[in-house]
């Protein structure tokens, strides 16, 4: 009666070593967010801000607004990376991330996302549409993107098309993240030079404050 316990434990314990081998290799998702590269280095800002800039919600095509981390093939096929996850909606990311860029870029600007409050005054707001944003066939992250910046009274004041490369040194999706972050960066440079173009709202006393 021992032997044959002993007979049919062997191939039960030899399954559980099997399924212990599969379940060591078995690949874990990982999550990951954008990065504000041009608020690693921020100044400190104002006490006394000289205008109010509010950055809108950002439209994104819908292969893009995914959980996966997407790609671009040669032939323009998306890629999707099924353990490669983001950790906000991508439309949410790329505002957060805008916004806290234009915050180190721009110190004495008070920066505030929308939905804004009812009583919040917002002297410029920027309107991003992305319709690229993804790392291509050779390695590189694009970012295309149309925006516009809009008075307190919905007037477009500027309103540009622009596009912006990175070129990670990381493979898969971290350079893929790192990449955006970066081209990111430079859309929210080019948006803070184009802010800093226009004219500052009236002051209290009447005058302007530039």
């Amino acid at each position: 009666m021992r032997a044959r316990t002993l007979a049919l434990l062997v191939p039960a314990l030899g399954g559980l070593v099997l399924l212990g081998g599969c379940l060591k290799r078995t690949k874990v998702s990982e999550t990951y967010v954008l990065d504000p590269v041009a608020a690693r280095d921020a100044a400190s800002p104002s006490q006394t801000p000289e205008a109010v800039v509010g950055v809108l919600k950002v439209t994104v095509p819908g292969w893009i607004d995914r959980p996966q981390v997407t790609g671009r093939s040669s032939t323009g096929q998306i890629l999707t990376d099924e353990f490669a996850r983001w950790g906000e909606p991508v439309a949410k990311g790329v505002q957060r991330v805008v916004a806290e860029n234009l915050a180190a870029l721009l110190p004495t600007r008070r920066i505030v996302i929308a939905p804004f409050s009812p009583n919040q005054v917002v002297h410029h707001r920027v309107d991003i549409t992305l319709s690229e944003a993804a790392r291509q066939a050779d390695g590189s992250v694009l970012v295309e993107a149309r925006w516009a910046l809009l008075g307190p009274r919905g007037a477009t004041l500027v309103q540009r098309r622009t596009s912006h490369r990175a070129h990670p040194t990381a493979a898969g999706a971290a350079g893929a993240v790192t990449g955006a972050s970066e081209a990111i960066a430079e859309l929210s440079r080019e948006i803070a030079d184009a802010l800093r173009a226009l004219p500052l709202p009236l002051a209290e006393n009447g005058q302007t404050g530039k």
